[in-house]
């Protein structure tokens, strides 16, 4: 009994955790995901950066 509890547990994780990836997979190809829509410090310090790489 407590195998068939832990493979429900089990798949219950890795099914959610396959739904999450492809949420985010979904949102990538899309617009974009929620870090594009605001500008954030590491953006500004990687704008930065390669302006005074080119």
């Amino acid at each position: 009994m407590s195998l068939l509890i832990n493979l429900v547990i089990a798949a219950a994780i890795v099914g959610f955790a396959g739904y999450e990836i492809y949420k985010s997979v979904k949102r990538s190809k899309g617009s974009g995901c929620n870090a594009c829509d605001y500008q954030c410090d590491t953006k500004e310090m990687l704008k930065q950066h390669s302006s005074k790489l080119n």
